[in-house]
């Protein structure tokens, strides 16, 4: 569990009197969760409630941990009969399985030796050998893992190795939305490091400003965007983790950074990763068939000079 937290425990008032605002930090990455139009007394339970729950998932969702129901005890279990899991991560191991269903493997959440591979290696370095990528690919596929939400189970192949990196910031964030509604929220964000979701007006009454920053430098400036019962990922070149095609296991080429909004942040995330390892022709492809239809933004370039927008349904964006 990686609770080096640093947990801010202070309640702000932001902008208006009945604005609340909770700092704290989870998977490495600084988050914020806020309420508008709750008592102080009612606001402060639920935010230190919907924090608590984002760090449960960040411990449940360790590939090396030991939190009983959690990944790590799956990962080590990988080749025997399948565990018991916490109804959480049930849940949210599905929902990236059905990411390596729609993408056809690119990505996922068996991607543990593609990661391994890869992992530690300074930007710009050369990829890792070719056959040790085809090797570590080959134990990354969708088949590799098996979910029984209805049992409480999983179940790994031997070798693989589950990592939820691209799936369970996002996945936090949604649980703890749904702690705020719970409370009775009805306008609310959470962010997490680039993935955050808005419910209701916002404090202003016209949704909550959402960041942008991995568009830093774009002239002009991308226009601004309100989440109102929205939900907004970023997956950027710069992100510790790189995103990778886990069916070939190699990065991707000539992206900079993805911007991908959907009702959910854990899809928000998934596609925001999915759609940088396909670029934006394949992930135009891709796309097609969702339903309801998000917004995606990919900018492209090589990281001179201004990128190059490609956009699908971005203007649908609030």
């Amino acid at each position: 569990m990686r609770l080096a937290l640093a947990l801010v425990l202070q309640l702000l008032a932001v902008g208006r009197p009945d604005t609340a605002d909770l700092a704290f930090r989870a998977f490495d990455l600084a988050g914020e969760a806020a309420v508008v139009g709750l008592p102080r007394s009612a606001a402060e339970a639920a935010l230190a409630e919907a924090v608590a729950e984002a760090l449960a998932i960040e411990s449940l969702a360790d590939p090396g941990g030991t939190m009983p129901g959690g990944l790590g005890r799956l990962n080590a279990a990988a080749g025997s009969a399948a565990v018991p899991v916490d109804a959480r991560l049930a849940e949210l191991l599905a929902r990236a399985l059905s990411f390596c269903t729609w993408s056809r493997g690119v990505n996922g959440p068996a991607g543990g030796p593609l990661y391994q591979l890869w992992g530690g290696r300074a930007r710009g370095t050369p990829e890792p050998d070719p056959a040790a990528l085809t090797a570590a690919a080959s134990l990354c596929g969708c088949e590799r893992l098996r979910v029984d939400a209805k049992k409480g189970t999983a179940e790994l192949a031997a070798g693989s190795a589950a990592d939820l990196a691209g799936f369970a910031p996002g996945f936090a964030v949604d649980r703890a939305i749904e702690v705020l509604r719970r409370r009775g929220a009805t306008s609310a964000r959470v962010r997490l490091g680039g993935v955050e979701r808005g419910i209701g007006p916002g404090p202003d009454g016209h949704g909550w400003p959402a960041q942008l920053s991995a568009t830093g430098g774009l002239e002009p400036p991308l226009a601004a965007v309100s989440l109102r019962d929205q939900a907004l990922a970023v997956a950027a070149r710069t992100d510790p983790q790189p995103h990778l095609d886990l069916s070939t296991g190699r990065a991707a080429q000539g992206v900079l950074a993805v911007l991908a909004a959907s009702e959910l942040a854990v899809d928000a995330q998934g596609l925001a990763g999915t759609l940088f390892a396909t670029g934006s022709r394949r992930g135009q492809l891709r796309l097609g068939g969702l339903s309801p239809r998000p917004s995606v933004l990919w900018l492209v370039g090589s990281g001179e000079g201004s990128p190059l927008l490609v956009d699908y349904r971005w203007s649908a964006l609030r």
